[in-house]
């Protein structure tokens, strides 16, 4: 029988030292176990999550499939219509030494969406930038403009206008005429550089509910949303589990 920890139990040497936890260090969290997610998260995911290290690409996307995208009647603060492509995209497009990887990426995840990118409000593109950091794309259908939330507050950083240029060429192809759409920075709030992807989460969730002018959230309040993350992937791991 494996040993269940609570959140409020859970400490670093515990971790540490844990060899029959939920999850094992080899363990995958949501493989097979819980319907919709091709994501999955290790016991080290989690640990790093709860203990603020910084966040990997899995996490960001884990946290979209496994409370953003709740069924209306669950999640009823939910009131923009968005699409998400994902968390390594960025990165794997300008790793493409040509047009055609390029395209063949793009096609990959904008396959994903349930539906074309035009019946969208918003679509999510959190991206790798610089060395280490976490920023989220916002394309704004509505507003037809490209909007960067950066708690590191940089615009300095080159990748991202070379990434939008991508996208817009792709857009085109989807018959979305992104040529002229600004690309705007709007000003979030300002965290440190190890929470940049809990960051990123957040923008998301406030974009979704419309609450974005006053984010409801601030440095402060990092270790505690990190914590009910954590709980949260714990629990639908659980309840998937009990539906395998």
């Amino acid at each position: 029988m494996s040993t269940i920890f609570t959140v409020s139990s859970i400490t670093d040497d515990s971790l540490n030292s844990c060899q029959t936890c939920f999850l094992t260090c080899r363990e995958f969290m949501f493989n097979g176990s819980e319907e919709g997610l091709d994501n999955f998260l290790l016991f080290h995911d989690i640990r790093e999550l709860l203990f603020a290290r910084e966040s990997e690409s899995v996490v960001i996307d884990c946290y979209v499939n496994a409370y953003l995208f709740l069924p209306r009647e669950d999640n009823l603060y939910i009131f923009w219509n968005f699409g998400y492509l994902g968390a390594v995209l960025k990165g794997y497009v300008q790793s493409c030494r040509d047009d055609k990887s390029k395209k063949e990426h793009f096609e990959y995840v904008f396959r994903t969406l349930d539906r074309a990118p035009n019946e969208f409000d918003l679509i999510f593109s959190p991206m790798h930038v610089g060395t280490n950091h976490w920023a989220l794309l916002v394309i704004h259908i509505k507003e037809k403009e490209f909007q960067v939330y950066d708690s590191l507050r940089s615009k300095q950083r080159a990748d991202i206008p070379q990434y939008v240029v991508e996208l817009k060429r792709y857009l085109k192809g989807k018959h979305i005429d992104a040529d002229k759409w600004p690309l705007r920075y709007p000003d979030p709030q300002q965290g440190s550089g190890d929470d940049c992807g809990i960051f990123t989460c957040k923008y998301m969730e406030c974009l979704a509910r419309r609450d974005i002018q006053d984010l409801p959230f601030s440095q402060d309040d990092m270790p505690l949303v990190r914590a009910k993350m954590a709980l949260h992937f714990i629990k639908v791991y659980f309840n998937g589990q009990g539906r395998s």
